[in-house]
């Protein structure tokens, strides 16, 4: 049970999150991307609906071994019971529907003739949206039920994370590929993930220190807990990837707008930083979702 609370479902709870932000990635940034980078997108999605199912297939698993302890023998009933007869299994089938979606439109992109391929937008967002819908209300704050203001909240929280930190991801991913693009083409990318940014992190901060003050609010000796000590730590890394991302936008950004082959490349350098800093976060992100709120 520790092994599955401690660190299975910790780990998971991010394998999850990462695809999730990679998927929300590719709807942000890909009308930004050039033909020929926006044409391998549809492919790259669907193979990260295929990782988004196995971590969700495994987080059932470590979430049921951490709350029934079965054998291996009886795991299977063990798993029938959590899906069943728990508000958790409810929302692993709204997480497994929300998959379905994903799936369907990641298979529909990839059809042939390739020239054609574009995402059936209003499914895969619909699924993105009920995936993450599904994440919040297994957390801290399905407490206060399904249908609950802390589950809306927690809700925009993962939406804007997604697209923050997706969009990011993604386009580290193209930076290699940026000496073969012109001057208008990486703008245009560049100016995509600052206006993402401008929405998004300051719903991410928002919703977050909203979700803390609620966890928090009832506990009459928060200081000095596991809950709290990571809460500080996430907030302080968010706070490093917001000076990293306004550095960017105020000095590299411009530069590479002029055209400026170190522009690109310091604003490719800075980007990555960003991102390294905010895979941190996310582990973070699942630890404290895994972790109990101080009484």
């Amino acid at each position: 049970m520790d092994l599955a609370t401690q660190w299975l479902q910790p780990l998971f709870a991010a394998w999850i999150d990462v695809a999730l932000i990679a998927s929300a990635g590719i709807v942000v940034v890909r009308g930004a991307m050039p033909p020929s980078v926006a044409t391998r997108l549809p492919a790259l999605a669907r193979r990260i609906a295929l990782l988004l199912g196995v971590g969700l297939v495994a987080y059932l698993a470590a979430a049921t071994v951490a709350m029934a302890e079965p054998s291996l023998v009886d795991f299977p009933g063990a798993l029938w019971l959590v899906l069943t007869k728990t508000d958790f299994g409810d929302m692993g089938w709204v997480a497994l529907a929300a998959w379905l979606m994903l799936m369907a439109a990641t298979c529909a992109a990839c059809r042939p003739p390739v020239r054609k391929r574009t995402f059936p937008d209003l499914l895969f967002i619909t699924g993105l949206a009920a995936f993450a819908y599904a994440r919040a209300a297994t957390g801290h704050a399905a407490d206060h039920g399904f249908l609950s203001v802390a589950v809306l909240v927690h809700t925009v929280h993962i939406v804007s994370a997604c697209a923050w930190a997706g969009s990011i991801g993604i386009c580290v991913l193209s930076v290699s590929t940026w000496r073969t693009w012109t001057t208008p083409q990486r703008s245009k990318l560049a100016h995509r993930l600052s206006t993402t940014a401008t929405i998004a992190v300051p719903a991410v901060v928002a919703s977050g220190l909203i979700n803390v003050i609620r966890a928090l609010g009832h506990s009459s000796h928060p200081g000095g807990s596991s809950y709290l000590d990571i809460a500080i730590a996430k907030i302080s890394l968010v706070a490093i990837a917001v000076v990293l991302g306004t550095w960017n936008r105020q000095s590299w950004m411009t530069r590479l707008d002029d055209g400026q082959d170190a522009g690109a490349r310091g604003f490719g350098r800075v980007l990555l930083v960003e991102a390294i800093v905010l895979v941190v976060v996310i582990v973070l992100a699942a630890k404290l979702g895994t972790t109990m709120i101080p009484i």
